[in-house]
């Protein structure tokens, strides 16, 4: 059986401890002050201007007073990336490194380009910035593994489509097994005749199309995280009979239907002896602990802190194990919305304890945006401040007109919202940037499946739209996901909705997935709710929610009953159920009109019901 990585039984050990110790969980680290000013004075003049502006005192406080292990918390819009390159310049300038010794990762390619750009800019010095999948490939290009090729993930997936596709038709147990996998619906409809030799798929039958992509993009999604996490067939059997619980069976079935899937991707990968990019970290650190590979590093700063996930934790440890260097860390918990990608929160959350045989951590907070309004800022941090495991920021913009920033725009039926979006639309400056956000792609169907009268111009595949009535006007959708990073004049949320594809979304993880992934928050929602202060936060001027007054968000009632109930003025909301917290729904017993009760929109999952008053 393949051995899990250690970074994998180091979270497996960490969940047990959590469950079995719930109190013994480490404490938050205090922020530092701000260091004297003369001290301030001396390292601004020494670091010069950063991207033609002068670093805060927040800013200069975490590069000049950082340690061996450094945190810093940056809310949304403070200037992360400002903080890292001003850092740089501060190490170059004061000779404690030169430029060879500076490692910069980051979490895409993207991201690192851009940093390494406004690097030199600043600097004058091409500093190493990289994803930790470019410097994972550099690691192994440097080992006995150098001249194997890469396989690429298109490829990859198109060995497990493939076998899956020849299984589902031609051998007759795993074709029952996938129906039965998909659907109690479809198993019923089609089990009986998918016994039969000459039994053809159902291609024309969309449920069938919609469940067996979704089935194919799960076990992919998997055997992915497999690769991550260095797990086999036999070790993920294993894992199931201790950690299963009640999805014990149902896991057990998923695994049958991965096995050979599993074992082509192998197969594939064995043939071509390729370095596939799901286990590229894992074969990384194998070369760093056989030194193969030695890193030249003194400083090594990490973007996007709160993305990380344990085998990128396990690289970073097992570079420093070999060589040690002063670690200088950057991101936001309230940001951490990764965990389906392997993002861990407690990685940052826990900085000071995983780091700890390094030494003591110093963290520090910056907290001045001027991203967007203080009605903003207060809302959406009261908002996200209701898990308190998060650290608390207090976010200001000291040039703030305090004028409001935040909007309900309210609608029963689809219809309904479609028009107040565009009424709002008309009302807004022609050339204003406007991102629309869905927490699924498809809620942009909000516009699509209600311009009847052709108001918009919408490319689907970019997310590109262009009002006609204002064709200046710079509009895109997008998921909640793909915004973070990104700002524009105004923003509408179009999806404030309860239920199963709802904000807070209510799908459940496929729960063999949910083996191999972080483990979950005790809050309900807890990553919900920071994807949604996200959303809430990537607004320069104003925020409009579209809420469906029929089946409101849960979100949205915690904003209506205790943290901006002004922005809803006209906007009535249904009775909230205090069970499960959905909407409320009037409903009638029979004919009678006069037998009328509220039951929750959540049935059948949830049954409250009540009478009318």
């Amino acid at each position: 059986m393949q051995q899990p990585s250690r970074a994998f039984q180091q979270s497996q050990r960490t969940t047990q401890q959590r469950t079995q110790q719930s109190q013994s969980k480490p404490a938050k680290l205090t922020p530092q002050p701000l260091l004297p000013a003369e001290r301030i004075d001396k390292a601004r003049a020494t670091i010069g201007k950063i991207e033609k502006h002068d670093l805060s005192d927040e800013q200069i406080s975490a590069i000049a007073g950082s340690g061996h292990n450094t945190l810093v918390l940056a809310g949304a819009g403070t200037g992360k990336t400002t903080t890292i390159v001003g850092y740089i310049a501060w190490l170059l300038a004061t000779k404690r490194a030169t430029s060879e010794e500076i490692l910069v990762l980051s979490f895409t390619k993207k991201s690192a380009d851009d940093m390494s750009h406004r690097i030199m800019t600043s600097t004058g010095k091409a500093i190493r910035a990289c994803t930790f999948h470019s410097l994972g490939l550099e690691i192994c290009r440097a080992s006995t593994i150098a001249n194997r090729p890469i396989i690429a993930g298109h490829a990859s997936n198109g060995v497990m489509r493939a076998t899956f596709e020849r299984l589902l038709e031609q051998n007759i147990p795993y074709r029952l097994l996938a129906f039965k996998l998909m659907s109690k619906e479809l198993f019923g409809k089609y089990g009986a005749a998918a016994k039969r030799e000459d039994f053809q798929l159902p291609t024309d039958d969309y449920s069938f199309n919609q469940y067996k992509q979704s089935l194919i993009e799960s076990a992919q999604t998997i055997i992915q995280h497999m690769r991550q996490n260095n797990i086999d067939i036999s070790g993920m059997r294993e894992l199931n009979e201790r950690r299963g619980g009640k999805h014990i069976g149902h896991n057990r079935e998923m695994l049958q239907l991965i096995e050979p899937l599993y074992n082509a991707y192998i197969g594939n990968f064995r043939t071509t002896q390729g370095i596939d990019f799901p286990g590229m970290i894992v074969d990384a650190v194998r070369c760093v602990q056989r030194n193969e590979y030695r890193h030249p590093y003194k400083y090594v700063l990490i973007d996007e802190y709160q993305d990380m996930s344990r085998p990128r934790y396990e690289l970073i440890r097992a570079l420093r194990e070999q060589n040690d260097f002063t670690l200088f860390c950057v991101g936001d918990d309230w940001q951490s919305i990764y965990r389906f990608a392997g993002s861990d929160i407690h990685l940052i959350l826990d900085f000071a304890e995983i780091w700890r045989d390094w030494g003591p951590t110093r963290m520090f907070q910056i907290t001045t945006t001027r991203r967007f309004r203080q009605s903003l800022i207060d809302a959406s941090g009261k908002f996200v401040m209701q898990d308190k495991n998060l650290y608390v920021k207090r976010l200001h913009n000291p040039s703030d007109k305090k004028d409001h920033s935040l909007k309900a725009l309210g609608g029963s039926t689809q219809e309904e919202r479609f028009n107040a979006i565009v009424e709002q639309l008309r009302k807004l400056p022609k050339a204003a940037s406007v991102l629309m956000l869905g927490r699924y792609r498809s809620d942009l169907n909000l516009l699509l499946r209600n311009d009847c009268d052709g108001l918009f111009q919408i490319d689907e595949h970019t997310g590109s739209i262009v009002f006609l009535e204002k064709p200046d006007m710079d509009i895109t959708f997008m998921t909640a996901h793909k915004s973070k990073g990104l700002q524009r004049d105004f923003v509408f949320l179009l999806c404030c909705s309860g239920g199963l594809k709802g904000f807070p979304s209510a799908i459940p993880d496929e729960p063999l997935l949910g083996l191999l992934l972080p483990e979950v928050e005790r809050m309900p929602h807890a990553e919900e709710r920071r994807l949604f202060y996200v959303a809430m936060t990537r607004c320069k001027k104003k925020l409009f929610f579209v809420v469906d007054q029929s089946r409101p968000s849960r979100f949205m009632y915690e904003l209506h009953d205790r943290i901006c109930p002004n922005i809803f003025r006209g906007v009535k909301l249904p009775p909230q159920c205090p069970n499960c917290g959905e909407a409320l729904r009037l409903r009638h017993a029979g004919s009678d009109p006069s037998r009328a009760f509220y039951g929750c929109t959540g049935f059948p999952n949830c049954r409250y019901s009540r009478e009318c008053r």
